[in-house]
């Protein structure tokens, strides 16, 4: 079967100025397709427009939303972690500080109670103005050591 000519028309007498881009015409065929891109960009017009797309719209936001999910967590978790380890820093240095704290004020209060208890008592005691005598080994003698 032999295809049908060419045959021009009003609606087409301009375009025998031009080159002829094919020699047959395609009926069901528009210009406009022919150069917007065809294939790609009509489904692209139709996209939005496909039933399958707005049945399962909510589902595709709840995954939208996991892999959104799923992208921020080690963000989140990091930064939850840093801010874990410096606070059990602080905590550690103001645990040391009442340590330390504690240890001077129950060593005031030690001297504090020996010297009530020699005012009560009027003993005739005078704080010592040296430091006390190191004991130190001289290796005269073996450390005894479990059996």
């Amino acid at each position: 079967m032999i295809p049908d000519q060419y045959i021009p028309t009003e609606e087409t007498d301009h375009l025998e100025d031009e080159a002829p881009r094919s020699q047959y015409l395609d009926p069901t065929e528009s210009e406009e397709e022919e150069f917007d891109g065809g294939f790609l960009e009509s489904i692209e017009n139709n996209f939005w427009s496909l039933p399958w797309l707005w049945n399962n719209s909510r589902f595709i936001l709840y995954c939208l939303s996991l892999a959104g999910v799923m992208v921020a967590w080690p963000y989140i978790y990091q930064g939850s972690l840093r801010k874990i380890t410096t606070l059990e820093k602080k905590l550690e240095d103001i645990r040391y500080k009442a340590l330390f704290t504690s240890a001077a004020l129950i060593e005031y209060e030690r001297i504090n109670n020996i010297s009530s208890k020699v005012e009560q008592y009027q003993l005739q005691l005078v704080p010592a103005t040296q430091p006390p005598y190191l004991l130190v080994d001289s290796g005269q003698y073996p450390t005894p050591q479990p059996r």
